[in-house]
């Protein structure tokens, strides 16, 4: 029987394997059904902790079920401006947008799917590359590949391999900043994917603004040699919450690292909580205040585990190096998320980590939290930082009162 007008069909796949049908009536309200075959294997391989945990379909009245919502560009943002404009979509048509672009989605699910209404459209320059491929996040990016020591788009078929992020205003020094940080992380002991730092010159038909600075590349963790994906999902995702409740805002639930410690520990088990407790020092540490929901995630490096682990490190950024985020604001930086019930960092102090480690319910929480900031210190000395970020790091460990209480960071 054939569709009726206006309607969309999608289907979901994991490892070539069906896992659902998205399915957008004229109404445009979109529903996930999961597939039986699937659910009757136990949901294997794993889509989403939260449909272990709701097995049921997803409904929604406008744009799509929450999880699939978040696999796409965030509203607003630069590459989804750009690739709605190419394509001819709507904005705010995430059904279609999810269509497009369904083949290169973050981790290892595929959408593919017909309309019988619409098709497609060119927009844009006839010069202009195609982007056909979903990265989440504000910042403009790409998913590129590397040929003849520089990188491009990739081409049909092909998945890009590396992550590149476009830098300028108003965050001068970006790709400097994020490098000097993930480095800082590596060196305390933290799984980072390689990265690196390269000029404009080094790419060949990314349409990269000028003025743009230098360039942030870094390895795609769900990315593998011979066109392998391994699975992820953010944690927006694990949570079902919409993309612009990542700040832990939601008209049905409040989120915090309190509550996502425990939610790690209840889902990855003890020793990812610990993990999870480590990343929150160092987030405080290295005054990151933009360590959304959307910048942590889980993965199955193992298809065949049952429990999730904590993806590799990424988007780690000292944002308070910008007067915008740092102590120099109109407004007390604060973290993205609480911390024992405290969100702005003047207020954080000893009380507030036994608060938060009380709250995660994670075994040894406080004995890792403060172990973390003992390494942290260790791995500072000799560490190449734009000035800029040294010197508002240097304020930062004065006026955090935790952090205070160790002294200032080691000369450099």
């Amino acid at each position: 029987m054939s569709r009726r007008r206006g309607t969309l069909d999608l289907e979901v796949s994991l490892d070539g394997v069906p896992v659902g049908t998205i399915f957008r009536d004229r109404a445009g309200r979109a529903t996930f059904k999961p597939d039986e075959a699937w659910l009757a294997r136990n949901q294997s391989p794993q889509l989403s902790v939260s449909f272990l945990e709701r097995p049921e379909p997803r409904c929604a009245r406008n744009g799509l079920p929450l999880w699939f919502e978040n696999l796409l560009p965030e509203a607003g943002t630069p590459l989804r401006t750009r690739i709605c404009d190419q394509s001819g979509i709507r904005a705010g048509d995430g059904a279609k947008l999810l269509r497009l672009l369904g083949d290169d989605l973050p981790g290892a699910a595929r959408v593919v799917g017909h309309a019988d209404d619409v098709e497609l459209v060119n927009g844009g320059p006839a010069k202009t590359p195609r982007l056909r491929f979903s990265l989440a996040g504000v910042q403009l990016k790409f998913s590129v590949v590397g040929r003849d020591d520089r990188y491009c788009l990739p081409v049909a078929n092909d998945d890009g391999r590396f992550i590149l992020k476009v830098g300028g205003e108003p965050h001068p020094e970006l790709a400097e900043v994020e490098a000097a940080t993930m480095t800082w992380a590596r060196r305390a002991g933290f799984n980072v994917p390689e990265f690196e730092v390269l000029p404009p010159g080094a790419t060949l038909d990314i349409p990269v603004p000028q003025g743009s600075g230098n360039l942030f590349l870094i390895r795609r963790f769900d990315r593998l040699d011979g066109g392998l994906r391994v699975h992820q999902e953010d944690f927006a995702q694990a949570l079902e919450v919409p993309p612009e409740a990542k700040y832990g805002d939601h008209h049905e639930h409040r989120f915090s690292y309190d509550t996502l410690g425990r939610f790690v520990r209840d889902v990855a088990g003890d020793k990812e909580g610990q993990e999870f407790v480590r990343r929150v020092a160092f987030a405080i540490a290295s005054g990151n205040t933009d360590a959304h929901m959307k910048n942590w995630s889980f993965w199955w490096p193992d298809k065949a585990a049952r429990r999730p682990q904590l993806a590799p490190n990424y988007d780690l950024v000292s944002t308070i190096a910008w007067p915008a985020y740092g102590w120099e604001s109109a407004r007390a930086p604060s973290l993205a998320l609480g911390f024992g019930r405290r969100r702005t960092l003047v207020d954080l102090d000893r009380t507030r980590v036994e608060t938060f480690c009380r709250r995660t319910d994670v075994p040894n929480a406080k004995a890792c939290f403060f172990e973390a900031i003992e390494r942290f210190r260790a791995a500072w000395p000799g560490l190449v930082v734009p000035e800029r970020m040294r010197i508002a790091l240097a304020t930062h460990w004065q006026r955090v009162p935790l952090l205070k209480a160790y002294g200032p960071l080691p000369m450099m």
